[in-house]
Parts: C-alpha cells; structure tokens; sequence
C-alpha cells in the first residue's frame, strides 16, 4: 500500500484550500503557540497521528508569518487568513501602538450563584483605545499604489478585559467608529479625540429595537425585547445605549 505524502498533500486553514504544506505549516505556526496547541486543535482523530508526528519532526524550523508580509499580501481572501491566524492582540502589541483615549466606568452587573440566585456584582472596568503607525506595517519603503492607500488608513483597537477571568483582549473597531461625537470631535489643537467607551459599544451588535436589557457572555449577544419591541436589521449600539443596557456581563 503507498503512503500518503504529506509534503506533496493540498491543505485547507480556515476556509481557504489548496494550500501548499509550506504555507499551511506557516499559518499553523502563527496560529499556535506551540506544537501541543497545534496537536489539540488539529490531531483530534486517531487517524492523524502520522500527520500529528510529520508536523511534530518540523515544528520549531518552521518561520510563522509576520505581521508586514499580512499586510502585504494582495489576495484578500488569503490576507484575511493570515490576519485570523495572527490576531489583532499580536499585532498591536507588536507595533508600538499609541494610547488614543482610556477610561475606567464603575459598573453594577448581576450574576447568578449556584443556586440560580441573583446577586449583583460591583467593578470598575478599563477600555483603552489604541493606534498603530500604519508605516510600520510593511517590510518596504517601495509600495505599489494600493499599499500606499493602505498605508494611509489608522488602524485602531480597544483593549478591555473579561469581566470573569480579566483575560486581556484586543478587538478592532473601524477608526470613525472610535472618534468622539459632536462637539467634541476635535481638541484644542486641532486634532481627532477619541472615546474608548464608543468604541467598545460599537462591538454590540442586536437586532431589536428598544430592548429592555442587553446581556452579553463573551461573543454572544442577547438582547430582552421590550413590549414595543421589533425586529429590525442588526445594528451597532451608540454608547449611552451601552452605558444603560448591559444588564450582565461573563
């Protein structure tokens, strides 16, 4: 019986196939801290234990993908998979990035113990918002046309923490979504100010119109219906709506 050849395989990471192996190892290096992240998401079956040890014997030689190559990649489809791979926390952590706006609220939430009584839990909670340089997101100072467009554009995320486990977590928020409404758009000197709790509340998303209580545990979203409530294409909640509905947070 031939053996499967691993090195001449096609491969598929999140979504997109056809990879070569060289590729696919490098994206699984971005992706995976270390090879036994990589054997528990990936080796899940006895029949890829082979495939587990292959990858095992080339590990620590392979280089991941860096962070200037993501965003120079052109394919769209393939920068995606490669931003995935690396995630936002990687990539402003490893830029220098410059604090825009940071602001701790105190916060009541209701939690509930083990007997399904509800107690309410007091907090002070921080956002912090970030930019990076977009020039130190290429590995050249010769960029072609549409480099030079994406190097104008100010990539920007809020830092905040899980409320349960003060895990640390970087999110992206699309810069005029970051930027302070109204009269308070612009400082005394002319520049851009930022809020961090707009940002953050720009990351709810619900589809109901005037909901009675928005509970939020970790990426899931669930919004209460009031008695006047419809349903509607998902939007983005404004930050008084977030200051006064989060009624849970986990």
């Amino acid at each position: 019986m031939k053996q499967f050849d691993f090195k001449t395989a096609s491969y598929s990471v999140s979504g997109i196939g056809n990879l070569t192996m060289s590729d696919a190892m490098k994206l699984w290096k971005t992706r995976f801290p270390s090879f036994e992240h990589f054997r528990k998401a990936v080796i899940k079956v006895d029949a890829l234990k082979d495939f587990g040890a292959f990858v095992e014997e080339m590990w620590d030689s392979i280089v991941p993908i860096t962070i200037q190559e993501a965003f120079s990649e052109r394919n769209a489809e393939r920068r995606r998979v490669y931003f995935d791979c690396i995630g936002v926390e990687k990539i402003f952590k490893n830029l220098n990035p410059k604090s825009l706006d940071k602001q701790v609220i105190k916060k009541k939430r209701h939690r509930w113990d083990e007997k399904n009584e509800p107690w309410t839990h007091e907090f002070e909670d921080e956002y912090e918002l970030f930019s990076i340089d977009p020039k130190e997101l290429y590995a050249t100072s010769d960029l072609s046309d549409w480099q030079k467009q994406r190097q104008a554009t100010k990539y920007v995320a809020v830092r905040c923490k899980c409320t349960s486990t003060q895990r640390e977590y970087w999110i992206y928020v699309p810069e005029e979504e970051a930027i302070c409404n109204g009269a308070r758009v612009w400082d005394d000197d002319k520049k851009k100010r930022y809020d961090a709790i707009k940002a953050i509340a720009w990351t709810i998303r619900i589809d109901i119109t005037n909901p009675e209580r928005v509970y939020r545990q970790g990426d899931i979203i669930v919004a209460m219906e009031s008695v006047d409530s419809k349903k509607v294409t998902p939007y983005h909640l404004n930050k008084e709506q977030y200051l006064s509905l989060v009624y849970s947070e986990t």
